[in-house]
Order: C-alpha cells, then structure tokens, then sequence
C-alpha cells in the first residue's frame, strides 16, 4: 500500500507578506523587487508550474533572505527546517536549499507529478549528525564520526525557473532549487569501523521504472573527494545566515551525477549499494489529476 503526501503551499495576502517581510527584520522589506520575487516563488511553488518570465535580478544577499521568507511561508504545512540539499550551480558555487519536515517520506510512497513543471529525480545519500552536533571537521578525526547515520535517497526537485534563469544562483536560491519530495529509505548505522567500511569504498545507486528499464545511475568514492572541506564550506554558508548544524539535522552528502526528468507516471525503484549491503526505495509517480 502506497502513502501519499500532498502538503499545500500557503501564499500569504499582501497584507501578511508585510508583516511577514517587517517580523523577520529583513532588509527585503521595502524592497519592490524581492516582494515580486517572494510572490513569484509562492505562486510557483504552489502550483508547481514553471514560470513564464525571470525573477526580478537581485543580488546574493538579498537573495537568501527572500529564501528564508519562502521557508517562513511554507512553514505551516510543511514545518521547520530539519536539513539541508545543496547543489552547485555553472559559476561553481555552492546553492543550500533548507528541508523541511513534511518534504520527508519514505519507502512506498506516492507522489503526485507536477502539473507544469519538468520534475526531476535526484539520486543520493544523506547524513544525520551525531545528537551532540558537529564541529569543525579537521584532520585529527576521521569527517564521518560527526555523523550517526547513512541514509540512501531520492530527491524530487520541481524545475520552477524560466528557462533564462537556469542554473542561476539568486534565482535557485530564492526558489530552494525547487526541492519538493525527499524519499528515503533505510539507513546504515555509522559506527567508527562501518564509517569506515562504508564511505572509504564507492557507493552505488540505480533507479529504473516497473519494466526494469534504467533512468539513471549514481556512483560516487568520498575517499576522492573532500568531505571535509565540503562540510566546513557549508557550515560556513549557514553561519553566515545565523544558522549551524543542529543534532540530528540531515545533510546531502553531495552530486553524486545529473538527475534524470520524470516525465512518466508509475512505479519506480531505487536500488543502493554498498559494501555493507543493499537497499532498496519504492516508491510511485502519480497524475495530479487522478483519484
């Protein structure tokens, strides 16, 4: 039996835009520029429709705080912020999209498809930090023992931008990088010797439809990569915000290749392999207008 989750975008009036916008005391208060991008983005969100015309161009900084006002707006159904996606972009920065609670769900879940939008699938990882939080990662301890948990995903973005915007930073940042659904499935355990284990080999993942056929496929080896520097690079950005990695919160381990669009309904599979073992995430793509 499929679960099926349709949290609904709630766009506030103008009148509550402004008190929302004066509440955070939030230099976009006042600006007409970053009010109409609020707007936009809500309006997108909810509907799930691509937009016909470009955000208004406004800079990086302003930029994040019209994203937390999205997150803000968003909040009553779909809760506070419990992780964060991020992304880079054709400049090579870093974009940190916030996760909210009722994005999450799991195994055997049922989606509905975007009605006016590409929907794209990502395949990935996820971390959960140690209750006792993470500090700065160096060379005296090994980066996964900040971290309790390895969690395979797939990740459902909305592609929400005019085309001319693609892969531009404000633009993605004001709109969350259109991240809508994170489906999960069952976690490893990241004791010091399986943190090891796991995430010292390549990791794996493949998604295909019900007849079998590949869509698309993932492998990533961290020991490659910078973990470390990754980590502390996104610390940095969510310090910058006022923000840090709490106890519990759940982080992308990081692009682990392109995502594929899900132009069809149905069920799908995603399987993760790892040198501990498989897992495996059903879940199904549903038409938004059927019953």
């Amino acid at each position: 039996m499929y679960k099926f989750i349709q949290p609904t975008a709630r766009v506030l009036g103008s009148a509550a835009l402004a008190f929302a916008l004066a509440a955070s005391d939030s230099s976009a208060f006042g600006s007409e520029s970053a009010q109409a991008a609020l707007n936009q983005a809500l309006e997108a969100f909810g509907a799930r429709q691509q937009m016909a015309d470009p955000l208004p161009d406004i800079e990086p900084g302003l930029a994040v705080e019209v994203q937390d006002l999205v997150m803000m707006n968003l909040a009553p159904d779909y809760g506070g912020v419990v992780g964060y996606w991020w992304s880079i972009v054709s400049s090579q920065e870093m974009v940190v999209s916030s996760l909210l609670e009722n994005m999450f769900t799991s195994s055997g879940a049922t989606l509905d498809l975007a009605a006016g939008a590409e929907q794209v699938a990502h395949l990935g990882w996820m971390l959960r930090v140690r209750p006792q939080g993470i500090g700065t990662m160096d060379e005296a301890a090994p980066w996964y023992e900040s971290f309790s948990e390895l969690i395979p995903a797939v990740v459902i973005r909305d592609r929400l931008l005019a085309p001319e915007q693609k892969g531009d930073w404000s633009a993605m940042t004001i709109t969350n990088a259109g991240v809508r659904y994170l489906v999960l499935g069952m976690p490893w355990q990241l004791g010091k010797e399986e943190g090891a284990t796991l995430l010292g080999a390549r990791l794996e993942a493949l998604l295909a439809d019900k007849a079998g056929e590949r869509l698309a496929e993932a492998s990533v080896l961290f020991a490659a990569r910078d973990p470390s520097g990754m980590i502390n690079e996104l610390r940095a950005k969510l310090s910058a915000r006022g923000r840090f990695l709490r106890g519990s919160d759940l982080l992308w381990l990081g692009p682990t290749g392109p995502g594929v669009s899900l132009g069809v309904t149905g069920r799908l599979s995603a399987d993760f392999s790892t040198l501990l073992g498989q897992r495996r995430i059903v879940f199904a793509i549903r038409s938004p207008d059927s019953t």
